[in-house]
């Protein structure tokens, strides 16, 4: 991971100039090219998923390729900044909930996430997972809450990186049943998943650990969710073990730069609504425990300032310190 003047260097490269020309009109219909849809985060994790099965429908619909492109650092705000500085009319950033609601709480971005990127869709919401490796001493939420209680800061758990909905998510549940575990975060879902599977932390807040949970190399404690999964129905929710205030819905989305066209803003959205309505694409996001989700407009457009203003009170109230 970088160190912190680095991963602040690279932010403001990746950042730089916003006050470059207004982005240029696309000549004749868009898109004109291959799309791009930056993910922030390494392959592999549940942005990552959220994403790919939109991929061969997209291309079909838009006609043109879309391309996924990977950009990973300091919790992925460094792909974030990329398109928000992006000119060119066909890049865009495929986000989880916390990229454009939770950075700007807990880092010192170069850039305004309310400004400098424009809902365009979302996409899909998931059953997070609390997941803890097979050989704690521990089988449920119960016996993980006991444990704690009687080594605090002992448990570590690892997260996609600060800021990320899957740092929050084990913060919040640790508030709630009033336990202290130290925070380890990573690159991404799916080196921390690794760092689980290796034993290197105890515990994971992600839905990136449900299929190591179904073939059994992980313990799966309870769903973070307000139903259970359907791929763990063995695995109870929070809130029916009676911690409803643990709760953290992670969803993910699409955004564009700010000044990209309306008229693109609405093909776009329209292409992934109606891409979310093939039976490939559910199938494609379900084994992270991904379901497809659409919402446009203005009312996805308000989501992300409702979450935006929620998840602010929670850092503070947590006491999280911009990094």
């Amino acid at each position: 991971m970088p160190t912190l003047p680095r991963r602040r260097a690279l932010l403001l490269a990746a950042a730089a100039p916003l006050a470059a020309p207004r982005m240029a009109a696309a000549q004749g219909a868009w898109p004109n090219r291959p799309v791009t849809m930056v993910v922030p985060y390494p392959p592999g994790g549940t942005t990552d998923l959220s994403i790919r099965p939109l991929q061969e429908p997209l291309s079909r619909l838009l006609g043109q390729p879309v391309v996924i492109e990977n950009r990973a650092g300091a919790g992925g705000t460094i792909g974030a900044a990329a398109v928000a500085q992006a000119r060119d009319g066909h890049t865009f950033l495929a986000f989880p909930v916390a990229v454009m609601t939770v950075a700007q709480h807990v880092m010192r971005l170069p850039f305004d996430p309310a400004t400098a990127l424009l809902p365009v869709a979302m996409t899909s919401i998931a059953y997070n997972v609390v997941a803890a490796h097979p050989d704690v001493p521990f089988r449920d939420v119960a016996g993980l809450i006991a444990h704690a209680r009687a080594n605090p800061g002992q448990l570590r758990f690892g997260s996609a990186g600060n800021g990320t909905i899957t740092q929050l998510s084990g913060e919040v549940f640790a508030e709630a049943v009033g336990i202290r575990i130290e925070h380890v975060p990573y690159r991404g879902s799916a080196p921390s998943l690794t760092d689980l599977l290796g034993g290197r932390v105890q515990l994971l807040f992600d839905p990136v650990a449900i299929p190591a949970v179904k073939d059994g190399r992980l313990r799966g404690l309870a769903t973070i969710a307000d139903q259970r999964n359907p791929d763990l129905p063995d695995v109870p929710t929070l809130a029916e073990l009676g911690h409803p205030d643990a709760v953290v819905v992670p969803w993910y989305g699409v955004a564009a730069p700010a000044g990209t066209p309306p008229a693109v803003v609405d093909r776009l959205a329209s292409a992934i609504t109606a891409s979310l309505g093939e039976a490939a694409v559910a199938r494609g996001m379900a084994p992270m425990g991904m379901s497809p989700f659409a919402e446009t407009g203005e009312a996805f457009a308000s989501r992300v300032t409702r979450e935006r203003e929620r998840f602010g009170a929670l850092v503070r109230r947590l006491g999280v310190q911009p990094s």
